[in-house]
């Protein structure tokens, strides 16, 4: 398996006449996002979070909204849908898969991982 790797050291994203011009969002700073949402979860959806996460995130295809960044960073799986990072609305998102490594459809979520695991949960329940 190639693993893709990114450039930039932060991640932005800045409208131009129609078009969005992004740098994508580092493994690392990620990485910390991630460590911070898990800090501000409650049990609950601590342990949701800790069954469906992803041993290390994945970059996965998303087109055509993925193509200019090499894709966005997938942190967990459940079932036919992954949570991913939008780094052009600088937020977790989650969509359905039919092949891994490539999400289905673009979406623009909840910035924070904590409050889009605990909607999950919601979903669950009722």
């Amino acid at each position: 398996m190639t693993k893709v790797t990114r450039s930039g050291t932060h991640h932005s994203a800045t409208q131009h006449s129609g078009t969005t011009d992004w740098t994508p969002i580092r493994e690392s700073s990620l990485l910390d996002l991630v460590s911070q949402s898990v800090k501000q979860m409650d049990d609950e959806v601590r342990h949701l979070w800790k069954a469906v996460k992803l041993p290390q995130p994945e970059l996965w295809q998303q087109h055509p909204w993925g193509d200019e960044g090499c894709g966005f960073w997938v942190v967990a799986v459940f079932g036919r849908t992954c949570v991913y990072y939008n780094d052009i609305s600088a937020g977790f998102c989650q969509s359905t898969f039919r092949h891994w490594g490539s999400i289905d459809r673009y979406t623009k979520d909840d910035p924070r991982l904590e409050d889009l695991l605990s909607r999950c949960l919601l979903t669950e329940i009722a």
